[in-house]
């Protein structure tokens, strides 16, 4: 539960329910973490979604995105609890140069409007 509650976590590979849509797998990180107000986990999410720019696409299944656009929906999920900590495992090595670099600023971006403090773990000396 303290993990859940103050850290956020993305993974390599996305690690989202192919069956949920954007939406609904961003609330389940707020719902297992407890967060029952129906009211406050709608906007949790429309922020967290709006923070990655993938808030148009919250009705859509990870399985019609592309691939940055899954690790968005990933990242909104890991930051919707407000952690204080982001673990970060190799969360862009499956992009490519060009999305990687803009994932990249847009984490920073991230970073720096929320405070958060991020832990990486990369096998990339840029990345790193």
């Amino acid at each position: 539960m303290l993990r859940n509650k103050y850290m956020g976590y993305i993974f390599q590979n996305y690690n989202l329910n192919k069956d949920e849509s954007c939406f609904d797998n961003v609330a389940d990180a707020l719902r297992i973490c407890g967060m029952r107000d129906k009211d406050e986990i709608e906007k949790r999410v429309f922020s967290a979604l709006k923070n990655v720019g993938m808030e148009k696409y919250k009705l859509r299944t990870p399985d019609t995105l592309s691939g940055g656009q899954q690790q968005r929906v990933a990242i909104a999920r890991a930051i919707a609890n407000h952690p204080k900590v982001l673990l970060l495992d190799e969360p862009l090595a499956a992009l490519d140069l060009k999305l990687r670099k803009d994932m990249q600023k847009e984490l920073r971006n991230i970073q720096r409007k929320l405070g958060i403090t991020f832990i990486f773990v990369t096998h990339d000396q840029e990345e790193a």
